[in-house]
């Protein structure tokens, strides 16, 4: 029986050709897109998952109550480890994981700057990374000891055994020979603890000082725990108060500062700050995808229902002659249903090659590296998506033609206005009003994101590129600040002495680089006053292009000016200064300082965030004197900033490697764009503004497709009306117009209804953004305006067409 509807199914299919092309192509493009959308999901989801005891891996979570507001970060203590391990049985193993940089060797004797990440012995015990070679019980035990990735044993040992071999890096002042004891398979894309060399955390002593490494309130880098049960976090964090009471003695206030458990399993989405410095994922940026691969479908589905029900009159007679030659209810829904699956499955062969077919595109537009891999859960996936789109499209239109009664069928009684044309039409409505929904969400995206990006942040973009030094390790960032600072002056001198160059700066931090310190001194009354620092060096403010309101520049001269401070409207504003150079910073605490100048507002971070007060200075030790709160969020390596004259690009970019190589032989060279910098910050929205135009470019063309085989239906059903309409003298204006009202109707609704729609559901999103753009109502306007002229355009040509017919043929039979 199976055999001969499947028969039926495909005769009826091609029989019918536009229709069930239509049907094929909507389908196709939605499914293409959702199988990428929802295994992108899925992978996503599945972060962190691979380690066999996820759920008993917990990350510490620190809490802080600063001016009366709980600050939390997963960026804590050294001292967390081996306080847990020694308070808290529960604690099966625990390991540290911070992150450093060093120069390293290359096998060709030249030099770059490595990434590693320090941890503690019990590291491959807590996480299931794969060891290939080397014994597990004997890893990271010794100082010098060091585990590596297959692609850095490729990049400094090519296809040789690593094991044994020593990697030198330099550490303090000298290079030290670390020993390669493991070789690890490369990381999992979806993990989001990332590494390719660990080498045990008893290094940190080249990067801190004993009191930095013991302190409370000195932050490296995050600690893991593994529990011998998944349930022992409530005993953990109940008994926390009094392990912190006895740590910190009289220095603890009660509920003042705490840690806590958190599972590895959702840290992937752990957005805020102090997230550790792992790549995160926006948890509501994935429902924003599928939300949007699933309105895609659901317009495909729409389209297969309207046109079933538009083909109700051309299936009715069929019905009629099953039912009375005994085919029963059951049957019948069974037949439809074949052709629904059928054409479905046919559609997702041509999704997964659509997919396979826009996988690169996918990963460039969000820069993941999502493989289709066809595995029994994606396969589930694959299965669920076609037997839903074969329930929603298929489902009423055979469950309403299989209920036709067979008499009022066969007298030939039922036409197209068979009392379903409130629903055919409300479903093209809908259709018009998802597609005019992402129509003006791309819209808004796409008028903000130009405002972003045409926005004055109060510096010069163009022509300046950024040169990081390498810094020069010490265990007191001061020194190692210094230190740098002379290093980098050097390459500066050189460069400024270019007649292609207008001037060269050094900064610690740059626009978006999040390597401003924040830095906080107490107030008269008890509150914290928090701000911004930079130092820099050079001709810092004519190489940013900064507007200096009051006072005058930091001197270029080195040893000058090492006590005198430049502030930004907006530290001025705080306290209420008209002209900042005649004050001090009002703290008894600080040592003797100036305040020299003050510069107009600048955006030192992205447009996500407002403009906080700004301290530059040249030297920290003056500023440390006052300060009770410090947060280095990144590196303190120097950046050179560089401006072009309007030289040529590419002999600019020659002419500061020369310079580099001439003062830092064997040291890897590398730049950015301050321009490139500034359009990185918004990278994920515009990668997200150009997913939602896709999916509106792909609803808007499965939405006409629709339309245009709906007025086909329509026009074929009322073919006789219209040669009447023409005998009698009426004029092909006004028969188009006739069908025109239709439809235009259904589109003035759906897009009457999508406008404020769009505008309400984008408002979470445009909210994020301290600097905010709507588009003009004459932007909706030319929206609403250019639906209506599609509909009118596909509408009309059709119309058009039947009006041409001669009514002598569409009569004949009468």
């Amino acid at each position: 029986m199976l055999k001969n509807y499947f028969k039926i199914a495909v005769r009826n299919l091609l029989k019918h050709k536009l229709h069930t092309g239509i049907n094929l192509i909507g389908l196709s493009l939605g499914l293409g897109v959702s199988i990428l959308i929802f295994f992108f999901v899925q992978f996503e989801l599945s972060f962190d998952n691979f380690h066999s005891d996820s759920d008993r891996i917990f990350r510490v979570k620190s809490h802080e109550l600063v001016d009366g507001e709980m600050q939390e970060s997963f960026n804590t203590p050294m001292i967390v480890e081996a306080t847990f391990r020694q308070e808290f049985p529960q604690v099966e193993s625990s390991t540290q994981f911070i992150n450093g940089r060093a120069k390293a060797k290359l096998p060709d004797e030249s030099t770059q700057q490595q990434t590693f990440h320090m941890v503690s012995p019990d590291f491959l015990e807590v996480f299931d990374f794969k060891l290939l070679k080397g014994d597990p019980s004997s890893q990271l035990k010794d100082k010098y000891q060091m585990v590596i990735t297959e692609e850095i044993s490729e990049k400094y040992f090519g296809d040789q055994d690593p094991i044994g071999k020593t990697i030198q890096m330099q550490m303090a002042d000298t290079y030290i020979d670390y020993k390669v004891t493991g070789l690890l398979e490369d990381i999992p894309a979806n993990s989001s603890i990332q590494f390719g060399m660990l080498i045990p955390v008893s290094n940190m002593e080249f990067f801190s000082d004993e009191e930095g490494r013991t302190s409370w309130y000195s932050v490296w880098g995050s600690n893991y725990v593994k529990l011998s049960s998944a349930d022992q976090v409530t005993s953990i964090e109940q008994s926390m108060e009094a392990v912190m009471k006895k740590s910190l003695g009289d220095q603890y206030n009660e509920g003042e500062y705490y840690f806590s458990l958190h599972s590895i399993e959702g840290m992937h989405f752990s957005e805020g700050a102090g997230n550790g410095g792992l790549e995160i994922t926006n948890k509501s940026l994935l429902w924003i995808l599928a939300g949007i691969a699933s309105l895609v479908l659901l317009i495909a589905c729409i389209n297969f229902t309207t046109m079933a029900i538009g083909r109700a009159t051309s299936r009715a007679k069929e019905v009629g002659v099953r039912k009375t030659m005994g085919a029963n209810f059951g049957q019948l829904i069974l037949q439809f249903l074949m052709e629904a699956l059928l054409t479905t499955l046919i559609a997702a062969v041509f999704g997964v090659m659509l997919a396979e077919l826009l996988l690169p595109t996918f990963n460039d537009l969000f820069q993941k590296e999502l493989d289709l891999v066809y595995g029994p859960l994606q396969m589930l996936i694959l299965f669920g998506l076609v037997l839903t789109i074969t329930g929603i499209a298929g489902a009423y239109p055979a469950f309403f033609l299989s209920g036709l009664r067979p008499i009022k069928v066969l007298k030939g009684s039922l036409s197209i206005h068979f009392g379903k044309q409130g629903l055919r039409k409300g479903l093209v409505a809908f259709q018009f009003l998802i597609s005019f929904v992402l129509v003006a969400s791309t819209l808004i995206m796409v008028n903000q994101m130009n405002a972003i990006t045409s926005y004055d942040l109060g510096f010069i973009q163009d022509e300046v590129i950024i040169v990081e030094v390498p810094d020069v390790p010490s265990t007191s960032f001061v020194t190692s600040l210094h230190e740098s600072f002379k290093k980098a002056d050097i390459y500066r001198q050189a460069l400024v002495n270019r007649s292609e160059v207008a001037s060269a700066a050094i900064s610690v931090a740059t626009y978006g680089d999040n390597a401003y310190w924040e830095v906080a001194f107490p107030q008269e009354d008890g509150t914290q006053f928090n701000f911004l620092v930079n130092f820099v060096a050079g001709d810092y403010f004519e190489t940013m292009g900064l507007e200096l309101l009051e006072g005058r520049k930091l001197s270029i001269d080195a040893g000058s000016d090492s006590s005198a401070f430049i502030v930004n409207e907006a530290f001025a504003k705080a306290f209420n200064w008209d002209d900042p150079t005649a004050e001090m910073i009002p703290s008894t605490r600080f040592d003797p300082h100036e305040i020299v100048g003050m510069v107009k507002d600048y955006h030192h971070a992205s447009l996500y965030q407002p403009i906080e007060p700004v301290l530059i200075a040249k030297a920290p030790l003056p500023l440390f004197s006052g300060i009770s709160n410090l947060n280095i969020r990144s590196s303190t390596n120097p950046k050179v900033l560089v401006r072009s004259n309007g030289a040529d690009l590419e002999s600019f970019k020659t002419l500061l490697e020369e310079e580099w190589s001439k003062i830092f032989p064997g040291e890897a060279f590398s730049f950015e764009f301050m321009d490139e910098t500034v359009q990185a910050q918004y990278q994920a929205d515009e990668r997200l503004g150009k997913m939602v135009f896709i999916a509106a470019s792909i609803a808007i063309l499965i939405a006409s497709m629709g339309l245009f085989a709906m007025v086909a239906l329509s026009i074929a059903g009322r073919t006789k009306e219209i040669g009447i309409r023409k005998v009698l003298g009426a004029s092909s204006w006004s028969i188009s117009w006739m069908f025109n009202r239709e439809f235009l109707v259904i589109t003035l609704i759906g897009v009457l209804v999508a406008l404020p729609l769009s505008w309400y559901l984008m408002q979470n999103w445009i909210e994020q953004f301290a600097v905010k753009e709507w588009p003009s109502w004459l932007s909706f306007l030319l929206l609403a305006l250019g639906g209506v002229v599609f509909t009118g355009l596909i509408v009309s040509s059709q119309a058009f067409r039947a009006t041409q017919m001669n009514p002598v043929k569409t009569l004949k039979d009468e």
